[in-house]
């Protein structure tokens, strides 16, 4: 149905694609590490193939310890990248270790075994435990920056360089005359594993930073602390009979501003964000509006968080005036349809509490 495309037409047809990447990353660098390190790859490996085809096979025993290790160097500058990419040194001792395997154990089986099947198949076998090494970080890294999906997509892509080197190294060393046949699949694989595991590393990016948009439109801009939109997105997610809805309003803070100002008033209400993130550690924070707080949070005995937050309640920070917060606890019942109910309910017991002296809290 399709002719067989011959050796120099898919080692052609990988030089082409690799260039174009090394391009489209290196256009896109700028001051970015990772887009180089990326775009390092893309052109170590065009390099590896223009030298293979320059060399011409058999290849000199240097000339393979050349062109295996600038194939290996263009895999681990793959993960390298992804590493600059989350801040930390792109290459460590043990992605080094790999990258000089690679370019030694081939070479040393020629000069050992002499050229023919056994010294194929151990070059073979060489490029898919490298790529299995290289590829392991990236589809068990996890992260919580929106990146994990399009790291192990990449990741799948070159584990499935795996698999096709496996086969052409059973076939080098149980189907000799199948051999030549299978010589092009490497290259037949890189046309579409290629070109979607650099796609895949474009995404990383792109998926990080709508992630970090996703959080500034549920984060409250001036405390941190999640904010209307992100109680409604996760309103499924917190709406468990038994946990407690804590609503704290800052008593008098009309006077604040008045008295000291808005920029005093803004750092007052940091100040009580911080301070109820430190009560409940992960629980839910969410600042609904002006002085108003919730904190919806898993505790058997509401009166524990609320001592904490009124523990923390204060004016001890430098340059600012003393403060108080009124509480109002409810808990999350089977019959709750909405978060809005039960903020409803914490919301009367708040008002209480203000009743009552303002300072002490209603549960």
């Amino acid at each position: 149905m399709f002719d067989h495309p011959d050796l120099a037409t898919l080692r052609q047809c990988s030089i082409l694609c690799s260039a174009a990447y090394t391009v489209v990353f290196f256009f896109m660098a700028g001051r970015r590490a990772w887009y180089m390190y990326w775009g390092w790859g893309a052109c170590s490996y065009c390099a590896s193939l223009i030298l293979a085809a320059l060399v011409g096979e058999p290849f000199p025993v240097w000339t393979q310890m050349v062109t295996d290790g600038v194939m290996a160097f263009s895999m681990a500058l793959v993960l390298a990248g992804v590493r600059r990419f989350d801040g930390v040194r792109g290459f460590v001792p043990w992605i080094w270790g790999v990258v000089a395997a690679t370019a030694i154990v081939p070479s040393a089986a020629v000069a050992a075994l002499g050229r023919g099947p056994a010294a194929s198949a151990c070059w073979s076998l060489t490029m898919a435990c490298c790529s299995f090494v290289l590829a392991v970080p990236l589809l068990l890294g996890r992260t919580n920056d929106g990146t994990t999906r399009p790291r192990r997509i990449a990741g799948c892509l070159l584990m499935l360089y795996v698999p096709v080197y496996l086969i052409v190294a059973g076939c080098q060393l149980f189907a000799p005359q199948a051999a030549a046949t299978l010589e092009g699949v490497p290259f037949l694989a890189d046309q579409l594993l290629f070109g979607a595991a650099n796609l895949a590393l474009l995404w990383i990016p792109a998926s990080h930073s709508e992630h970090r948009l996703r959080q500034m439109a549920l984060r409250d801009p001036l405390t941190g602390v999640w904010n209307r939109a992100a109680l409604a997105a996760s309103e499924a997610e917190l709406l468990v009979p038994g946990r407690v809805a804590l609503l704290i309003d800052v008593d008098r803070f009309k006077a604040i501003n008045d008295r000291y100002g808005h920029g005093v008033g803004d750092r007052v209400l940091v100040a009580i964000a911080t301070a109820l993130q430190l009560s409940v550690g992960g629980d839910f924070v969410a600042r609904l509006g002006g002085d108003e707080f919730l904190v919806i949070a898993c505790a058997d005995d509401p009166a524990t968080i609320i001592d904490r937050i009124r523990g923390h309640a204060g004016g001890d920070e430098a340059g600012l005036p003393a403060w108080t917060v009124s509480i109002g606890a409810a808990r999350i019942e089977a019959g709750d349809r909405s978060i809005d109910d039960v903020i409803q309910r914490a919301d009367q017991l708040m008002y209480r509490a203000k009743d009552r002296g303002r300072t002490p809290v209603a549960a």
